[in-house]
């Protein structure tokens, strides 16, 4: 196993790793659905123009809203669609609904709360597959609870996501074939083996098809995995010291207590690009607040290092060099 203990003040100083580069950006004005109300960015992911995100509102009540928008680089616009998923009596056919680009490169949705697969029709509607990411009939390595997040298909009918087991318990990279409905488990996902609940281990994961690898980034400690299909540990990008203390987990909030590290992650075939902050939330209340973005290749290298002067909460990949990005109040687009 490869690892790199990576420290800020080793990115500043090294030539290979490339100096820290900040980056500039400009708002996008939302046109179409200008009504959107966003109080918390859930999911969001390209595919060519289209940006793809889910969110929930303040009066929403736990029902998340899947929305597509049309970027248009050159003027600065996002021309955002109604709610998709949306039937004729005002219900939503998922409460949780989840974007993913299924094989053939087209659109499909799986609901987070039942693990059932739609298509998209007349590009809003839901239309059931009849077919379920796990069930209660699948064949599961371990008791695995039906909430999955961080959703890749690999191949048809088959997948790669992230499970966890019921009641707090831990929490694995897994694949699903749901042709035959077996689930299998790649890699627990845990940062040591004394912080065992996922909780502890709550993070964002990412997929390269291209080099059949896995990266996982934690949100409570500042460190990225790599590791392939068959759960091996190929590289562990360390960026900063560690910060959590396991002595809050006996408190309620025991995040907020805690600095945030990496907070969202994209990635195309070739690379990753990751959101840290390295503070805790509180901390992220000064107008002045910035945000780094980690470029790192799938040999768990890094690229480059980005400065930006805005409070980044979620981010997705436009092009190698541009990213469209959610900054709790606005969308903005960032060129690298």
């Amino acid at each position: 196993m490869k690892v790199s203990h990576l420290l800020a003040i080793f990115l500043l100083m090294s030539a290979e790793a490339n100096a820290q580069s900040t980056v500039t950006f400009s708002k996008l004005r939302i046109e179409g659905n200008t009504q959107v109300s966003i109080r918390h960015m859930i999911d969001m992911k390209m595919i060519g123009d289209t940006l793809l995100f889910v969110s929930d509102s303040k009066d929403s009540y736990g029902q998340q809203f899947l929305r597509r928008a049309v970027v248009d680089s050159k003027n600065n616009k996002l021309s955002i669609s109604c709610d998709m998923g949306k039937r004729s009596d005002g219900y939503y056919v998922s409460d949780m609904p989840y974007p993913y680009i299924a094989f053939d490169g087209s659109i499909r949705v799986v609901s987070r709360d039942n693990c059932e697969i739609y298509t998209i029709e007349n590009d809003t509607t839901f239309a059931r597959t009849k077919q379920y990411l796990m069930s209660e009939n699948s064949v599961v390595p371990v008791n695995l609870s039906q909430y999955v997040k961080d959703v890749f298909m690999t191949a048809p009918d088959k997948y790669v996501f992230i499970g966890r087991e019921p009641n707090g318990g831990r929490q694995f990279a897994l694949t699903a074939d749901v042709s035959s409905a077996k689930i299998d488990s790649i890699r627990q996902i845990s940062i040591s083996p004394k912080l065992q609940a996922w909780m502890a281990n709550t993070g964002e994961m990412a997929y390269s098809s291209k080099h059949s690898r896995i990266a996982f980034a934690y949100t409570l400690h500042p460190v990225i995995e790599f590791f392939g299909e068959d759960g091996a540990v190929l590289n562990t990008v360390e960026v900063a010291k560690p910060t959590f203390r396991m002595a809050t987990l006996n408190e309620a909030d025991f995040e907020d207590l805690n600095p945030l590290h990496f907070i969202d992650i994209t990635a195309t075939d070739d690379y990753i690009y990751a959101i840290y902050w390295g503070q805790k939330f509180a901390q992220r209340k000064s107008p002045n607040v910035t945000s780094s973005i980690y470029k790192l290749d799938w040999g768990g290298n890094i690229i480059n290092q980005y400065t930006v002067n805005a409070n980044l909460h979620n981010i997705a990949v436009y092009n190698p060099n541009t990213l469209i990005a959610w900054t709790g109040a606005e969308f903005i687009l960032i060129q690298l």
